[in-house]
Order: structure tokens, then sequence, then C-alpha cells
């Protein structure tokens, strides 16, 4: 990945983040209550001008229905809001990387120690470390970092 994308993704992230603490678990309905009572805007308004039926909405508000994004974006629309969709990966993008690679590197050395083992051969514990962590490296900088 290139730097400026890196940089990108790291702002977007971090912004994402600051939007979930201050919106503190409020569901999408919750969310869509709060502004229509502070327009002062009833369900049946709200389903007249998105075109959404005003039972949708109650159910929508209540968590009963989970909508779709269309339906989102028409009812955000009715209320004079923008829908954005926010992505928050659940940690750095690097330390997902080496948890892949270490596990990757993990189940190639053991399929070897165990073709050695076949052969009645049992390398010591560092040995193994270390063929796990220089696998791992080379996995890292590899296209072959997410085959199973």
């Amino acid at each position: 990945m290139r730097k400026s994308e890196k940089l990108l993704l790291l702002e977007i992230f971090k912004a994402s983040k600051n939007l979930q603490k201050i919106q503190q678990n409020i569901s999408v309905g919750q969310l869509m209550a709060l502004i229509r009572r502070q327009l002062n805007m009833s369900q049946r308004v709200l389903a007249k001008k998105s075109k959404i039926y005003q039972s949708t909405i109650s159910r929508i508000e209540s968590g009963a229905l989970s909508p779709n994004i269309d339906t989102l974006n028409r009812l955000f629309e009715a209320l004079s809001c923008n829908l954005i969709i926010s992505i928050s990966p659940y940690e750095n993008f690097d330390k997902i990387k080496i948890k892949q690679a270490y596990k990757q590197a993990e189940k190639k050395v053991n399929y070897l120690l165990g073709t050695m083992a076949l052969e009645k051969q049992k390398p010591d514990q560092e040995f193994i470390r270390e063929q796990i962590e220089e696998e791992k490296n080379k996995l890292l900088n590899s296209k072959d970092l997410w085959d199973e």
C-alpha cells in the first residue's frame, strides 16, 4: 500500500473511531428518531416525504427492523441529512497482517514438522521458532499471505 493511501485510511479510521465514541452505541433507528424529533417532524410526515410506510419507520426506530441502504438513504434524505457509511477496523492493518502471517507460518512449519516426525527427526524449539519467524517475514511481503 502506498504511503498516501495508508495515511488516507488512517485519517478515515481515526474519524470513524471518534464518531463511534460520540454516538455511544446509538442505533441507526434511534439516531433517525432523534433527528426527526429535533426537526419537529412526525413519523407520518417523514413517511410522506420519504415514500416509506409509517409502520416501517416505526419498526426501524424501535429496532424491530434493520433497513437496507436504499431505505436509509431515502429516510435521511427526507430528514435533510447525508447518510455516511464508515468503516472502522478492529485493529491496525499491520497487526492484522502480522497475525495472519504468523498463523500461516505456524501452519506451514507444523506441516514440515509432521513430515520430519515421520522420518524420526525432531528439531529443537529454538529452531522451530526461528523457522516460524523466517516464514512469517517472507509472508508479510507476499501475495500468499491470505492463502489458506
